[in-house]
């Protein structure tokens, strides 16, 4: 019963995502026929990179985009105006980054990626909810995506307030309540940010690999993986834990 539903939800799934393209594609039509395209401005820009089409592929090709950004050699990759049309009638994400919202790790450029390399998924600390779980599952069994990196980072606000003992304002309480139970060893040890936020990561991380019915299966399949990261931010290396 379980199985037939999770058939029933992607087809619904898939002929909603097949129509919504199909409305894009013709608007894109339209505007290409209004709208002079945009010269390239460099070679680096109009590079372009191939699909992994394997978990392993998707990591490595990950990797070597962190290397580019770490080392002042980004190439901007899938950038061009043939890319925008291309994306415009169906997105091809290889990777989903669920990261934090902070405003010094930005995904696409850390992992020196382009128009519909990565789908990203971002709240404060990362902290999993129904709408993240839901984001992440359409990922996978509707696009295809080969990975989920968890990335956390250092002196993220979000842990600090988490293994604090301050009550916070708002919102902000119902959020670090998310984290807490993968940081509960390090509540109240303020010295202790950076091994919780990597025990953060590693908790999350976790929980997405038994997340039924859809991550859970594809992990066991061998479809996906679903790995830990942490970015450092004066470097901008992205480091594997």
């Amino acid at each position: 019963m379980t199985n037939q539903f999770i058939q029933t939800a992607l087809a619904l799934s898939i002929v909603l995502f097949a129509s919504a393209c199909q409305t894009d594609r013709d608007k894109s039509k339209n505007n290409t026929a209004t709208t002079p395209p945009t010269e390239v401005k460099n070679e680096a820009s109009a590079m372009s990179l191939p699909y992994p089409n394997t978990p392993d592929e998707a990591i490595a090709r990950l990797k070597e985009g962190n290397a580019r950004f770490i080392n002042d050699q980004s190439a901007h990759p899938n950038r061009d105006d043939n890319r925008k049309i291309i994306q415009a009638q169906k997105q091809t994400p290889f990777a989903s980054i669920m990261g934090c919202s902070d405003s010094r790790v930005p995904a696409e450029i850390v992992f020196d990626q382009g128009l519909g390399d990565l789908f990203i998924v971002r709240t404060a600390g990362q902290a999993p909810a129904t709408a993240s779980f839901g984001s992440l599952e359409f990922s996978v069994a509707v696009l295809g995506v080969k990975v989920i990196v968890v990335m956390g980072h250092e002196k993220c606000g979000a842990v600090a307030g988490a293994i604090g003992t301050t009550k916070l304002p708002g919102h902000i309480e119902d959020l670090v309540n998310i984290i807490r139970p993968g940081v509960k060893e390090y509540i109240g040890k303020p010295e202790k940010l950076e091994e919780a936020a990597k025990a953060n990561v590693l908790a999350e991380v976790e929980a997405l690999k038994k997340l039924d019915p859809i991550l859970a299966q594809y992990v066991k399949e061998g479809k996906i993986k679903i790995i830990p990261a942490y970015y450092h931010l004066e470097t901008g290396q992205v480091e594997f834990l």
